[in-house]
């Protein structure tokens, strides 16, 4: 099948009175850009648009027609062509999908025939590296022999191998860096994000031990001062019931005193007053006065707040200080 086509006399030369018209318009231009209508002669510039728009009018006219005319055969050509190439296409389409189809199918063979080499790698490798994890694509290419893809697995194999050993002999981050390697296989990140990783672990580490320790002196500090608030109690309860003990003796005593004065007065003046014949008053003890006590307490204030506590405490006498 190819293509002939017939030799063909192109069309003559259209000729008009070009330079002629050319000509003349173009003096008449230059007459209309400096005239000026008068209110008589606008009758006048009317007819000369009149005029020209009817000369433009059949030029465009004419140039419509001959173009229709020259261009009538060329388009039944160009259609006759556009229908032989949509004859063409269908083949082409079909013939293109059996070669993928093809091309596909070496693939998937190709491909199979390098899973099953790494597969026999695999006693030789580590068990968490997978062959997506060095696949390159280009092996699938026709032009990449078998060989040459074998070849690239041994050399890939052997520097996966390589790094793990010189990343286990790290002194302080190798679990790190190992386990970053298996994401990566790239030695220097592995080995700065193991090197991050073991020292934010530190960090981590040392922020634990001194919170435990923040916490076991707050705890002593909590215990001690429980310790100290219950010695004040129980010296306080101590001190009142010994002052209680002491008021009740006092009374009784005072009250005693009293009756055998009364008596002893009564008789003098000629009064006798029997056991129980008397109303004694009884005297009126005025309660133990309160003593202070130590008191722990914690707050959380701010520096403006702790100078007015102080204040406070200094106005009404309180003693004080730092625990």
């Amino acid at each position: 099948m190819e293509l002939r086509v017939e030799e063909l006399q192109l069309p003559q030369e259209i000729r008009f009175n070009y330079d002629e018209l050319k000509k003349e318009l173009s003096e008449k231009v230059k007459l209309y850009e400096t005239l000026v209508y008068s209110d008589d002669q606008i009758k006048s510039a009317k007819a000369d648009r009149a005029d020209l728009n009817r000369l433009k009018k059949a030029l465009n006219d004419e140039r419509i027609r001959r173009e229709k005319e020259y261009m009538k055969p060329f388009n039944e050509f160009k259609a006759q062509i556009n229908e032989i190439i949509g004859i063409i296409d269908n083949p082409v389409k079909l013939i293109d999908e059996r070669i993928k189809d093809f091309e596909e199918q070496k693939k998937q063979e190709k491909k199979q025939k390098i899973e099953e080499y790494f597969g026999s790698c695999m006693p030789h490798i580590p068990v968490w590296l997978h062959l997506p994890m060095i696949w390159d694509e280009k092996w699938l290419n026709a032009s990449v022999s078998m060989k040459s893809i074998q070849e690239q697995i041994d050399v890939k194999n052997e520097s996966i191998k390589s790094d793990i050993e010189t990343l286990s002999n790290l002194p302080e981050f190798a679990f790190e860096a190992i386990e970053t390697y298996k994401s990566t296989l790239d030695l220097n990140k592995s080995i700065a994000e193991g090197h991050r990783l073991s020292e934010m672990q530190k960090r981590k580490a040392e922020q634990e031990r001194i919170k435990a320790e923040q916490e076991k002196v707050r705890a002593e500090q909590d215990k001690m001062c429980k310790e100290q608030e219950e010695t004040l109690r129980r010296q306080m309860r101590d001190s009142l019931a010994e002052r209680g003990r002491q008021a009740a003796t006092v009374t009784e005593e005072e009250i005693a005193q009293s009756a055998e004065d009364y008596r002893e007065a009564a008789s003098a003046n000629g009064v006798h007053i029997f056991d129980g014949g008397y109303l004694a008053k009884e005297e009126v003890v005025e309660p133990p006065k309160e003593l202070p006590m130590y008191v722990c307490f914690k707050a959380l204030l701010t520096v403006a707040q702790a100078r007015e506590l102080k204040e406070f405490f200094e106005s009404r006498n309180i003693e004080f200080s730092r625990i």
